[in-house]
């Protein structure tokens, strides 16, 4: 979306040298030794980010020796599809991941929440932090949904209202003898679903009995406010009780 139009803030980041602050990059480090995504997210919320802006070509016509002739280029943020098929917004936490990503972009600094907001009225469902570098970490619709409004967030596979929700589905199916919940996307690189279950099932039982099951205790996940809002993605399966 072009940048022409829109309100420019006095600038508060003026003496920043574009360096990424040290807090994010340690909490990223963190989270993949620990699978926890909280500090980086509080972390994130501390922090001056960048938004990359690109210049658009516009109109153009063609010379009197038949060469392209640039009339007006506009700086426009960008939108970039996601392994997992969504949009997203890029973001950056220093001036040199921006220039690994694309040398000729152009930083405009902004806090965590208006990064947020600039998602949201984008359209995106995502935002990436660092793409293409070690500390590339994303955001899904939950997280960017806490961002704007400066609320707290923790993934919803170690989110104890969430599991308590899971579980409480399968409480009255006797064929169901376990869950596991856990996440397909360990790195937050949108590598796979933001929350993993498996099911373990009694033996004997048949297809038409285990698909039963499954739809009321999908049914039930579904109804669920608590899931809906804090889960973005889940893959599911399922395995024989084990003896």
């Amino acid at each position: 979306m072009p940048w022409a139009g829109r309100e420019l803030q006095a600038n508060t980041f003026a003496d920043d040298d574009g360096s990424a602050r040290p807090e994010l990059i340690q909490a990223i480090k963190n989270f993949h030794e620990t699978l926890d995504p909280a500090e980086v997210f509080l972390e994130f919320k501390k922090s001056r980010l960048l938004i990359p802006l690109i210049a658009v070509l516009g109109e153009s016509e063609i010379g009197a020796h038949g060469q392209t002739v640039d009339k007006s280029a506009e700086l426009s943020i960008v939108n970039v599809k996601t392994p997992d098929d969504q949009v997203g917004l890029p973001v950056f936490s220093s001036v040199e991941t921006m220039k690994v990503w694309n040398p000729e972009a152009r930083p405009v600094p902004h806090d965590a929440v208006r990064v947020a907001l600039a998602a949201a009225s984008e359209g995106n469902t995502r935002i990436i932090l660092d793409p293409g570098s070690a500390s590339e970490f994303a955001f899904r619709r939950a997280a960017i949904a806490a961002l704007a409004q400066s609320l707290d967030w923790q993934a919803p596979y170690l989110d104890e209202k969430v599991i308590a929700s899971y579980k409480s589905a399968i409480q009255d199916e006797s064929e169901i003898t376990e869950i596991t919940i856990g996440t397909a996307d360990p790195q937050s690189r949108l590598a796979g679903p933001e929350v993993q279950i498996q099911l373990e099932a009694k033996s004997g039982l048949s297809k038409t009995q285990l698909e039963d099951v499954l739809q009321r205790v999908i049914e039930k996940w579904s109804q669920s406010e608590v899931i809906v809002s804090a889960v973005d993605s889940i893959s599911l399966k399922v395995k024989p009780e084990s003896n």
